[in-house]
């Protein structure tokens, strides 16, 4: 039996739980001293996570949204969460960015990644975007992860993201198309 068959969700976040910014901190970070490309180090103090966790929660409560939040949980804990952002700018109203795609590292690879990103599809399509966009960093299998669910590789930066001092990986954007 899969651990995936406890979880609930994905489920779009309309009004925030008090409990969120917490959860959404711990889960990102246990994705990052995990190794995940989540923009942060395994030596980023906590409080700069929380803070930029608390910040996507807070934009929940402006309107228009400037970020959706999507989430899927495992009794009391956060085990996955995607943050799609619609573009700002006129000439970028059509499509949107996904800037976190989070699972718990224990629960990856069984699914919940895909339910997430077909979550923040079906919600860019609901909010009439026509594009995503994604970027992650190099030298995780990512790049397949993507590209065998359809994303397209539009570019990279070699050596642009330092994980550590002797590790620097590129950077590399995909587009998809709804």
């Amino acid at each position: 039996m899969s651990e995936l068959e406890f979880i609930s969700g994905p489920h779009r976040v309309d009004d925030p739980h008090p409990d969120l910014p917490q959860a959404l901190a711990d889960l990102l970070g246990r994705a990052t001293v995990a190794g995940g490309a989540t923009g942060f180090t395994a030596t980023t103090e906590l409080d700069t996570i929380t803070a930029a966790a608390r910040r996507i929660v807070d934009d929940l409560s402006q309107r228009p949204k400037p970020r959706h939040v999507l989430t899927a949980g495992q009794e009391r804990t956060l085990a996955g969460a995607v943050v799609l952002r619609p573009g700002k700018l006129p000439v970028q109203r059509h499509r949107g960015e996904i800037e976190w795609l989070l699972v718990d590292p224990e629960l990856q690879g069984q699914g919940l990644e895909q339910q997430l990103l077909d979550a923040a599809a079906v919600q860019a399509r609901a909010l009439g975007l026509t594009q995503l966009s994604l970027s992650t960093r190099s030298g995780q299998g990512l790049e397949d992860f993507y590209a065998d669910r359809g994303w397209v590789e539009r570019g990279r930066w070699p050596g642009s993201l330092h994980v550590s001092e002797n590790d620097h990986r590129d950077q590399v954007w995909f587009t998809l198309d709804l």
